[in-house]
């Protein structure tokens, strides 16, 4: 088979496949490799197209009315490959405390055991090319690398490692995959298919078509025995909203539970670290291998979290650049976006996009040189750096906190009333921080620089004033899990509850966001869920 065009198909057309998958991102891509592999069609449709395309991309408006996201940003990219065309590649893994129940929180934990969710960890490292592997977020894989200095403030303070990996490459899921996907028997790839409405069958308890519609004014139907939503943590909502609004037998009591418990990573700089010349931290600052990075962050201990009540945030620090470079590190990345055609849709010689684009406070250490340098060249630019730094007096850090946002129903998405061109209404996000992330990152500052003064290794400068934060592009919680459909969307094989074909591959499903970045996890639940799928392939199809 190939990849196909949505354009080429005649309005009114009713195609047909084993297996549905909406979207063709980490999860997407991943989902149907898996699934062909265990001889499964799949058709996989994909709203976007190889190449950044800025009217398909204007589909993805939102309208905020809550805390504010970062101004003039594509947290989202409507693209074949998904927003992963644009990631910087940093990997975590979910604790048990993040899966755990916790009650100083109020948060029941997740229903799917830590064991289930690491059995497929290993795999989805390995699709991600992460060095050393799973077992490679154990801080005893890097005890050799451990600077004595960072030894020294681990033992200072309560402290728990919280310890981040990056492959050579950040994995570019349609790019790397797209010849496969074109040559393979099982799956076709379908562009330009924006998926507009589910339709239900006769009993409302199948979902007998899913509705297409493309930009020129096409309208066909894919009917499955299998449908699989892979569209991210905002579309979603939007589509199951939209179509329990045509038909209220979609969602029926479970509607208002659609959309709500939106969940991001806010991050914010806030403060700075004055360490001693000599101090090494050699993880800390982020350590080059040869198959890729890590960086070691500071979180504090689940004992503490839960006698103070606090939320499970980390912290890195980040080498203090010129004022200079930070006033004008956002000019060079929207000057590489738009060059590159990196989450921009326009032409590349739209310069003026550069000017026009709002600085992030604190870019320079959300989005450090690590993040963006090609990996032979961070290591020159780290052993450079080194050598330059066994000279200096002191050093200067920058402290970045990752935070995170516990499930509150009041952090929500709904539809607006504004309509896109394809005539589904536009999302109204209202995204909530509550106190408690602020009062968590306050508690991790205090231990900092406590452990920093017991240790003898320098002194921390408390930020000022209230944190401002921005957000991750991470977009968890709308659809949640829950084995009582009451009180989550999907159970724990994240089939959406009363409906006995329709399952969700998001972090859409996080019950709870917990510290790391989630992309390890959504993969891991797309292996699940392939696993589930061709597994129980005769009986679902019945």
């Amino acid at each position: 088979m190939s990849l196909a065009d949505a354009r080429d198909i005649e309005s009114g057309t009713r195609l047909e496949t084993e297996v549905l998958v909406v979207g063709a991102g980490a999860a997407g891509i991943t989902l149907a490799r898996q699934l062909a592999a265990h001889g499964l069609t799949v058709l996989l449709a994909e709203a976007g197209r190889l190449q950044p395309d800025a009217a398909t991309q204007a589909l993805y408006e939102l309208d905020c009315v809550g805390y504010p996201q970062r101004p003039n940003h594509s947290n989202r990219l409507r693209e074949f490959g998904g927003s992963c065309n644009l990631w910087a590649g940093r990997a975590m893994r979910l604790t048990p405390l993040d899966l755990a129940p916790r009650p100083w929180l109020g948060v029941e934990g997740w229903p799917v055991p830590e064991a289930e969710i690491a059995r497929h960890l290993e795999a989805a490292a390995a699709i991600l090319g992460l060095p050393g592997g799973a077992s490679a977020f154990a801080l005893s894989t890097w005890t050799a690398h451990l600077g004595a200095a960072e030894a020294q403030l681990l033992a200072a303070g309560p402290f728990a490692p919280a310890i981040s990996l990056w492959a050579r490459r950040p994995k570019r899921f349609g790019r790397e995959h797209r010849r496969e996907l074109a040559r393979s028997s099982r799956i076709r790839v379908l562009l330009g298919a924006n998926a507009v409405r589910l339709e239900l069958d006769a009993s409302g308890r199948r979902i007998a078509a899913v509705h297409f519609a493309t930009l020129d004014g096409r309208r066909f139907a894919v009917a499955a025995a299998m449908v699989v939503l892979a569209m991210g943590g905002l579309e979603i909502p939007r589509l199951l909203l939209w179509s329990d609004r045509l038909d209220p037998r979609l969602l029926g009591e479970r509607r208002d539970l659609v959309g709500r418990f939106f969940m991001d990573h806010p991050r914010a700089t806030y403060g700075r670290v004055v360490l001693r010349g000599d101090a090494d931290l050699t993880l800390m600052r982020t350590l080059p291998v040869a198959d890729g990075k890590v960086q070691l962050g500071l979180a504090l201990s689940p004992e503490l979290q839960q006698q103070a009540g606090l939320l499970h945030h980390y912290a890195t620090f980040e080498e203090e650049g010129s004022g200079y470079a930070e006033a004008h590190w956002h000019e060079m990345v929207e000057l590489g976006k738009v060059v590159l055609r990196r989450g921009h849709a326009g032409s590349r010689f739209d310069l003026a996009r550069v000017r026009r684009a709002a600085p992030v406070e604190g870019l320079r250490y959300l989005l450090a040189p690590k993040e963006i340098l090609p990996h032979g060249l961070w290591r020159a630019w780290w052993s450079v750096k080194r050598q330059w730094r066994r000279r200096r007096p002191e050093q200067r850090y920058i402290v970045v906190y990752f935070c995170e946002q516990p499930p509150i129903p009041e952090s929500r998405v709904r539809l607006g009333e504004k309509r896109d061109p394809l005539g589904v209404p536009r999302l109204v996000l209202d995204w909530r921080i509550p106190e408690a992330v602020e009062a968590s990152l306050l508690r991790l500052q205090q231990e900092l620089a406590l452990a920093l003064a017991r240790s003898g290794l320098g002194r921390l400068e408390p930020g000022t004033g209230t944190p401002r934060y921005t957000d991750a592009s991470h977009h968890m919680g709308t659809t949640r899990m829950h084995p009582d459909p009451r009180r989550g969307v999907v159970d724990t094989d994240c089939r959406l509850h009363g409906v006995a074909n329709l399952w969700i591959a998001s972090s859409a499903v996080f019950p709870t966001a917990g510290h790391a970045n989630p992309t390890l996890t959504i993969l891991a639940l797309a292996l699940r869920l392939a696993e589930r799928l061709a597994r129980d392939r005769t009986r679902l199809a019945a």
